[in-house]
């Protein structure tokens, strides 16, 4: 049968690549639609389309219509399209500000798709119009006005008892590092969420992150990407706030810029690779696998990462890889994206490892 948002979505794709912006096609679970010519092979290799074959996941996103259409016509279910971050001319960063709670409307829970809530006054939902968010700087609980700041302040849920605020983190973020949130393209998302978009400096990557910088905000930098407006997801659709500029991001401001880009420790002197090597301390080794079995949702992506970066700092890589996987799938990761953030890890720790004059 027919996808009826295939259209639908390509359109808007080509919309924002006439903007500037490389894009891909996305399935209704948000992932890259055009499936990996890799996954078969029994221990897929590093390959961000080397081989000359789509299926790359955000590697493959163009701002060229031939290669757009392409894209699509290769991913005929696709109903959105993401927008890769990091690329010139924006160098676009991303700032996935997340709303959630039992009471309020997001996926699996009563509430109207599509239209952010929040908790108002005497625990009722006060529908915001979809009107773009601007923190009151003269509101101690980052809150505007109608809203119950209950604990605000002190752990960023501001009302949400037992849920995430990402736009009240946020907002403690500007008073406590004397930044102003800019009026940029906003994103509303079907969960009541916020895709905030920001333009990067060129020569200076931002690192993907989740709650790093505070519960319910996440980071798209270098190889991360946001969902367009336009798309359809399994819980709604991406649409762009009324009153948000359609796409031209806000430069991010110089604080928020050094929140988002932590300071690197000084690599070693050189990178000699070769056969695993055979760490003395094999029980530091375990303790890697265990620190990923441990993941809870929202941090399994990132600790695989930093495991499989320290697996492969030492040599080990190779080795533990497997176990390293394994573990993240005892978490409830997807394969794919068990072994594409181990392949991710792996060119990481060869380019970092190197000598800095061998990073240009």
């Amino acid at each position: 049968m027919a996808n009826p948002s295939l259209a639908h979505a390509l359109a808007h794709a080509l919309t924002a690549a006439a903007h500037g912006f490389r894009v891909i096609p996305l399935t209704r679970a948000k992932l890259p639609a055009v499936r990996s010519p890799h996954h078969h092979d029994p221990a897929p290799l590093p390959c961000r389309g080397e081989c000359g074959r789509l299926g790359h996941g955000v590697h493959d996103a163009s701002a060229d219509p031939r290669a757009i259409r392409a894209l699509f016509a290769a991913a005929p279910w696709a109903t959105g399209y993401g927008i890769a971050c990091g690329y010139a001319p924006y160098h676009l960063i991303g700032i996935d500000l997340d709303l959630k709670d039992g009471r309020l409307g997001y996926p699996g829970k009563p509430g109207r798709p599509g239209r952010p809530q929040v908790a108002g006054a005497g625990g009722a939902t006060g529908d915001r119009d979809g009107r773009p968010w601007r923190p009151d700087a003269n509101r101690k609980d980052g809150m505007e006005d109608g809203e119950n700041g209950k604990d605000g302040a002190e752990d960023g849920k501001s009302g949400l008892e037992h849920g995430t605020n990402g736009l009240a983190a946020l907002a403690r973020l500007a008073r406590e590092h004397a930044f102003a949130i800019p009026h940029t393209v906003t994103v509303l998302t079907p969960s009541g969420g916020r895709h905030l978009w920001l333009s990067g400096p060129p020569g200076l990557t931002v690192p993907n992150s989740a709650g790093r910088l505070a519960p319910g905000i996440d980071v798209r930098g270098m190889g991360g990407y946001l969902v367009g407006p336009g798309s359809y997801g399994s819980h709604g659709g991406y649409r762009l706030a009324p009153g948000s500029p359609a796409w031209d991001p806000a430069p991010v401001p110089p604080a928020l810029l050094r929140l988002l880009t932590p300071s690197r420790p000084a690599p070693p002197r050189s990178y000699r690779p070769g056969p695993p090597s055979h760490d003395p301390h094999p029980a530091a080794l375990e303790g890697l696998v265990r620190f990923v079995r441990a993941s809870r949702e929202g941090q399994r992506n990132d600790r695989l990462f930093w495991a499989a970066c320290r697996a492969y700092e030492t040599g080990a890589g190779p080795e533990l890889a497997p176990a390293l996987i394994d573990a993240a799938l005892d978490t409830g990761l997807p394969p794919h994206e068990a072994r594409a953030t181990v392949a991710s890890a792996a060119r990481s720790a060869a380019r970092h490892l190197q000598p800095p004059e061998a990073w240009a």
